[in-house]
C-alpha cells in the first residue's frame, strides 16, 4: 500500500467545475509532482487533500490514516502557498516557531528545533529579522522551515517559487530535493513549470479540466507522452505525416544543408542563449517550432527563408 492514496475523489465547485475521479499514489519519501495549465484543478486538488476543501466522493488516506472528514488541524499535513503567507509583523524565528508553540511546546525544545531546522536550510543569519527585511529566497526557506520543522506526514507546495527569479528558483529547487532525501519527507509540489516539474518529481502526474490525464516518471512522461494534448502541453509539435499524427519536440528538428523534402519558411527567429528558436511555417500555415544550436551559419537565417529541416526523433501520437 502506498503512503498516500487518493481513492475516486470527486468535488464539484459552483461553476460546474468538477475534480473527476483523481486516482492517485505517493511513495514515502517521494515527490510527486503534479502539472498542468492554469486553472486545470492542482490548487483545489491540494485544497481537497489538505482539508481546506472536502471532496464529495472518495478518500484520502496518508500515513495509513484516513483523513478525509479531518479538519486541517488534524491532518497533520504542511502545505506552503504561492504567496507563503508569512505573519509580516513576525521575526523568521517566531514564523519558525508559531506552529510549535501552538501546540505548547517548551520554550527550549522550540528553540533547539528551529535552530536544527534554520542551520539545515542556511538561514541562522535570518531569525531576528522580519520577512521584509531578508531576501525572496530566504523567505522561501522560512516558510519551508515553518512547515516542515512540525514533522508533517506530507507537506503540500502549491507554486511557491513562481515569485522567484531564475537563479534563485534553481538553488531552491536543489534544496527541496535535498531536504526531501535527507528527511525522508513526502511531498506533493504543484507547478506549471515543466522544467521544474521534471526536475523535482520522482514521478510526475499531467492534470487538465479537473482529470488526472496521466502518471509516470519525469523521462517517460516528457519523451513519450502519447497523447496529443500532453504533447502540446511539453511543446512538441504535431504534425500530420501521411495521415499519421507524430509529435516532435523544438529540439528534434533540425535546419539541415541538404534539401530534405521536409521544408517551411522561417516566419521569425530570435536567439535564446544556447540555441536560436526559429518559428517555421509549414503545410496549411501550420507554425513549428525548431530549437537549432549556435552557429554561424544559422546566424544568417533571416525571415522569408526557406529552409529544409530533419527530424532526430520522433514519437507516434496515440490518443487525442
Amino acid at each position: 500500500m502506498q503512503y498516500v492514496s487518493i481513492n475516486g475523489l470527486r468535488k464539484t465547485y459552483r461553476g460546474n467545475f468538477t475534480l473527476g475521479d483523481i486516482n492517485m499514489g505517493v511513495n514515502r519519501g517521494e515527490i510527486f509532482t503534479l502539472m498542468g495549465p492554469s486553472g486545470s484543478g492542482k490548487t483545489s486538488l491540494l485544497r481537497n487533500i489538505s482539508g481546506l476543501d472536502y471532496p464529495d466522493s472518495g478518500e484520502i488516506i496518508v500515513s495509513d490514516r484516513n483523513v478525509t472528514g479531518l479538519p486541517v488541524d488534524r491532518r497533520n499535513i504542511g502545505l506552503i502557498f504561492q504567496d507563503l503567507a508569512l505573519f509580516p509583523h513576525m521575526s523568521a524565528y517566531d514564523n519558525i516557531a508559531y506552529g510549535l508553540r501552538s501546540r505548547r511546546m517548551n520554550e527550549k525544545k522550540v528553540s533547539e528545533k528551529v535552530e536544527e531546522i534554520a542551520s539545515l536550510l542556511r538561514i541562522e543569519h535570518t531569525l531576528d529579522r522580519l520577512p521584509s527585511r531578508i531576501s525572496g529566497g530566504e523567505r522561501q526557506r522560512v516558510a519551508l522551515a515553518r512547515s516542515i520543522v512540525l514533522s508533517p506526514d506530507l507537506l503540500l507546495m502549491d507554486e511557491p517559487m513562481s515569485s522567484l527569479d531564475p537563479e534563485l528558483r534553481s538553488e531552491v529547487r536543489g534544496e527541496i530535493k535535498s531536504i526531501s532525501r535527507n528527511l525522508g519527507l513526502t511531498i506533493i509540489y504543484v507547478t506549471h513549470d515543466i522544467q521544474e516539474g521534471l526536475y523535482l518529481g520522482d514521478t510526475v502526474g499531467i492534470i487538465f479540466r479537473g482529470k488526472l490525464m496521466k502518471i509516470d516518471s519525469p523521462e517517460n512522461m516528457f519523451m513519450n507522452p502519447q497523447s496529443e494534448e500532453i504533447a502540446r502541453f511539453f511543446g512538441y509539435n504535431i504534425i500530420d505525416l501521411q495521415g499519421k499524427k507524430v509529435g516532435v519536440h523544438p529540439s528534434d528538428l533540425e535546419i539541415s544543408e541538404v534539401h530534405t523534402g521536409f521544408d517551411g519558411t522561417v516566419e521569425t527567429i530570435g536567439f535564446e542563449g544556447e540555441n536560436y528558436r526559429v518559428s517555421v511555417k509549414y503545410e496549411d500555415d501550420q507554425i513549428l517550432q525548431v530549437l537549432a544550436k549556435y552557429s554561424e551559419e544559422k546566424r544568417s537565417i533571416k525571415p522569408g527563408d526557406r529552409i529544409s529541416l530533419e527530424m532526430k526523433r520522433k514519437i507516434t501520437i496515440t490518443e487525442n
